[in-house]
């Protein structure tokens, strides 16, 4: 069983694919992957009945078997790249009566919020910095209807509501960066990027970034594999 995972694993990783060569330009891509701290791992590949999540008992309170999470069907994890010529992009959110459509979200200052109401009374949203005293005020959003809100702060943030504490999205915001929401597992790629030095950022909302400097060369494509996990996010930071 052992065998057959770590071959799973393999053949998954083999199979991503490199961005065309475009002339006087680089590229870089890869595949991002969250898991379980290497210990735990290891414990539950040599017990024959081990299983494939772990309780993250104590991360947001409540009993261990309400926090089991199998870190192979997580579905919002973020890579993003910062620009120098970046552009802001929008960001669709909805509000649902007891929970919002994103439990997370990475982005950049000067990106746009795009919030559609559909609770059941008007929401006043705000976002405000974790751990600091950042705050931003939204005009209120009535029942069925959309608007746009423009993220000015940055570092590690929430978007909440003044009405109902269950409707909260953790946001993670840096300056000029493009983002892309994958799952565990999956591939991505930014391509026709000018020669130079990039931030290349990896965000899970639960386990923090891993953020490294990269070298673009032209005609190249430089291929960066990461897995995040408790001791990988801390050994980064």
């Amino acid at each position: 069983m052992k065998y057959l995972f770590l071959f799973s694993v393999l053949l998954i990783s083999s199979c991503v694919n490199a961005p065309k060569i475009i002339a006087d330009k680089g590229a870089v891509y890869g595949m991002i992957s969250a898991d379980v701290h290497p210990a735990f791992k290891k414990k539950m590949l040599n017990n024959s009945n081990s299983f494939s999540g772990y309780s993250e008992a104590g991360v947001e309170g409540g009993n261990n078997q309400d926090k089991m999470i199998d870190y192979s069907q997580l579905n919002e994890l973020y890579v993003g790249l910062v620009l120098p010529d970046y552009r802001p992009q929008q960001h669709q959110l909805v509000a649902y009566r007891e929970k919002m459509s994103l439990r997370s979200l990475a982005l950049s200052i000067g990106d746009e919020l795009y919030i559609h109401n559909k609770s059941a009374t008007v929401q006043n949203f705000f976002v405000s910095e974790i751990g600091g005293e950042g705050f931003q005020s939204f005009s209120a959003l009535e029942v069925g209807q959309s608007a746009h809100f423009t993220v000015k702060l940055a570092g590690n943030l929430e978007l909440l509501s003044e009405e109902n504490d269950q409707l909260k999205t953790i946001l993670f915001s840096k300056k000029n960066m493009r983002t892309k929401k994958l799952s565990s597992g999956q591939t991505y790629q930014f391509e026709n990027l000018k020669p130079g030095l990039y931030r290349l950022i990896f965000w899970y909302w639960r386990l923090g970034k891993i953020e490294q400097t990269i070298s673009i060369k032209s005609q190249e494509n430089l291929r960066i594999d990461k897995t995040l996990t408790v001791d990988s996010v801390m050994r980064a930071n």
